[in-house]
């Protein structure tokens, strides 16, 4: 048998994000919602500076205006065969793609290099000291002063530009309850990929857009295995018939569940960590530093000089090679060699939206069933269930935050970076991550899930 489907859905989003509740509703924009907030001021004058407080720059929400609505396109083909033993196997291509998704851009951001005011260590091409605090030499503006309309502070649009694809092969395996005996087989192998969660996903202007938003899907499970049975298993009354043998060893029933599903996408945030290193005078400082006085290396934490601040970059494949463990002992679950900090102004890195997976989930489920028949239509069933049977940790969740910081080596820690025949030098190194330096959690596990239960009831039919 062949079966095919086909179809296009339209989901428009309901209140259009004009009002309501939500990131993306206009409900928080003035004069509605209304933001207090007071600079450079003292507490003895706040009666003076309430009118300054209500013109100061706040955030907004907006909408495109000529707006598409969310299209859906789903498809499957798909062919099903009888192969024997009660047994049916079935085969499909199930597809869905969407047009016109929701997103979110900040199109009020400070662009990039606009903070970068210090031409002393900026390079030059990169350095706008028209931008500089006039009372400082190092210090840039106000970020309002620096936004491209001034007078607001950020501005986040929806706008229904995004894209969506999910592929997958999808076979199922199932015998009909026969004999005493029920089991069936389900497998799924497939991609989704998309540029945003949902429209409160900010799709950063100002960066590759699909280098570093097109991506698997939050949600998106390569592979997903289920295997579930139900077995009547052979009364022993069939060779010893007498009354105990049928009370105690008859009517029992076995069903369960096992799955495998793969780890979901997650997301890793970076920070960069303040801070000074001091060094042996000849010594350069490590790239992603700035050398601010003979002895002095200081850590770069804004590389780009506007709202967006760089990503780090990938170097291999963060899902392979993954060993140590952190200071608790808890072994992390990716590479976090992988990953190495931007080393100069100017530099955005490369890593991509979603670009590491959760462990991967593993669990069996057990149930044990004894029925005891009363007439014709009553029965009582003792039930004994067991989930997470042989109690596997199924990881929820990882810790995706990673910060870099510059640190001292010290050879001799006893001695003075200037005694004679002992130099020290600056590196800069994940400060989140036990391994290299610094007591940590980032690529470890946070939590998991339940471990076995098991539990016990008294079923009345009647």
């Amino acid at each position: 048998m062949i079966r095919g489907m086909g179809g296009v859905y339209h989901a428009p989003r309901i209140g259009g994000g004009t009002g309501g509740a939500g990131a993306s509703s206009l409900g928080a924009n003035p004069p509605q919602q209304k933001t207090f907030t007071i600079n450079f001021g003292n507490i003895d004058q706040l009666a003076t500076q309430v009118l300054g407080a209500l013109t100061f720059p706040t955030d907004l929400r907006g909408l495109e205006v000529d707006s598409k609505t969310p299209t859906i396109y789903n498809f499957s083909l798909g062919v099903q065969q009888e192969i024997g033993f009660k047994t049916v196997l079935e085969a499909s291509y199930v597809g869905s793609f969407a047009r016109h998704l929701g997103e979110q851009r900040n199109i009020n951001s400070v662009p990039d290099n606009a903070r970068l005011v210090d031409c002393r260590v900026v390079p030059a091409a990169l350095c706008n000291p028209g931008n500089r605090d006039p009372l400082t030499a190092a210090n840039p503006k106000n970020d309002d002063f620096l936004r491209p309309y001034r007078g607001y502070g950020d501005i986040n649009r929806n706008t229904w530009s995004g894209t969506s694809n999910y592929n997958s092969l999808q076979v199922q395996l199932n015998r009909r309850y026969t004999s005493g005996f029920q089991y069936g087989v389900a497998y799924t192998y497939s991609k989704s990929f998309d540029y945003a969660n949902d429209d409160t996903s900010n799709v950063n202007l100002g960066r590759p857009y699909k280098d570093f938003n097109y991506a698997p899907s939050d949600f998106d499970q390569t592979h997903i295995l289920t295997v579930n049975y139900i077995y009547d298993v052979p009364g022993l009354s069939r060779k010893w018939n007498n009354g105990f043998v049928k009370a105690v060893f008859d009517n029992w029933q076995i069903s369960g569940t096992t799955s495998y599903v793969s780890g979901k996408p997650k997301n890793i945030t970076a920070s960069y960590t303040s801070g000074t290193a001091t060094i042996t005078a000849g010594q350069t400082c490590p790239p992603g530093s700035v050398q601010t006085s003979a002895t002095v290396c200081t850590m770069i934490t804004d590389f780009t000089g506007g709202t967006v601040n760089a990503r780090p970059n990938i170097t291999c494949d963060p899902m392979k090679g993954a060993s140590g463990v952190d200071s608790s002992g808890t072994a992390y679950v990716i590479n976090v060699g992988c990953f190495a900090n931007p080393t100069a102004f100017g530099q955005i890195g490369n890593m991509p939206r979603n670009s590491v997976r959760m462990p991967s989930i593993f669990n069996t489920d057990l149930a044990f069933f004894k029925n005891f028949n009363i007439g014709e239509n009553r029965s009582i069933q003792l039930r004994w269930e067991t989930y997470n049977l042989f109690n596997r940790a199924n990881f929820r969740d990882i810790d995706g935050s990673i910060s870099f910081g510059i640190a001292q080596v010290n050879p001799n820690p006893s001695l003075a970076c200037t005694a004679a025949g002992n130099t020290c030098t600056a590196i800069i190194r994940q400060t989140r991550n036990t391994a290299l330096g610094s007591p940590s959690s980032f690529g470890t596990v946070t939590s998991a899930r339940a471990p076995r239960v098991m539990q016990a009831s008294i079923r009345i039919n009647f």
